[in-house]
């Protein structure tokens, strides 16, 4: 009775489709050894944003060192300059032995050249000195170069606290250089003679924009101050 009831209960079961059947409504039976692919999430790809980052982080790092190193050669080139000759814009200038003035006898202090008379319009004032800076300035470009002593070169460093103007020079009414020519001179500025404690000496240079500080070779010892009276 029992086996009966429980093959009653099957056979009144529904039937399981076919795969024929399902096949017809577009099942297709899964393929063996074929496994369905699964998708992973997105992560971006590598050396994206981070990537970027970095290479921002390496440029600003490389522009600041870069910014540093230009400032602090441009500072200690005109804190504390070592050469005597530079170029800028197509004209050289070359400094040589330089000296003081001594006014009384018109020439120069362990310089071995004379200071025209013409040149000496009057003594410096107070405890100044007339300091005289032989200089070549040469044309190096491929054209007329001309050139304005007043206001390309000023004296700096020692005790002056701001740049001296030129006092006077032995080129006359020359400013102008042809192509591959050179001119000599003297440039005059009257300054405190500085100590052996006191920042040197040294001739600025302005011209086309460009600023430089030339050192100037001194000849001989330096002289005792002078007060000369206004």
């Amino acid at each position: 009775m029992r086996l009966t009831s429980l093959h009653s209960e099957r056979a009144g079961s529904a039937p399981r489709p076919s795969s024929r059947a399902l096949r017809r409504h577009g099942w297709q039976p899964p393929r063996s050894g074929t496994a369905r692919p699964q998708r992973t999430p997105a992560t971006g790809k590598p050396g994206g944003r981070t990537g970027r980052l970095i290479a921002l982080f390496g440029v600003a790092i490389l522009c600041t060192v870069a910014g540093s190193w230009l400032l602090a050669g441009h500072f200690f080139a005109t804190a504390s300059p070592s050469a005597s000759v530079a170029t800028l814009h197509d004209v050289s200038a070359e400094l040589h032995g330089s000296g003081w003035a001594a006014m009384d006898a018109h020439s120069m202090d362990q310089g071995g050249f004379q200071m025209p008379a013409q040149m000496m319009p009057g003594a410096p004032a107070g405890n100044e000195m007339r300091l005289g800076i032989p200089i070549t300035l040469r044309n190096t470009g491929g054209g007329t170069q001309g050139f304005k002593l007043a206001e390309e070169f000023f004296l700096v460093g020692g005790l002056t606290e701001a740049p001296v103007v030129l006092h006077s020079d032995t080129f006359g009414l020359l400013s102008r250089l042809a192509p591959g020519t050179a001119v000599n001179g003297v440039l005059y500025f009257d300054t405190t003679v500085p100590s052996a404690t006191d920042p040197p000496l040294a001739l600025r240079w302005q011209r086309g924009g460009d600023t430089i500080d030339l050192a100037i070779p001194m000849l001989g010892s330096t002289p005792a101050q002078h007060n000369h009276g206004s």
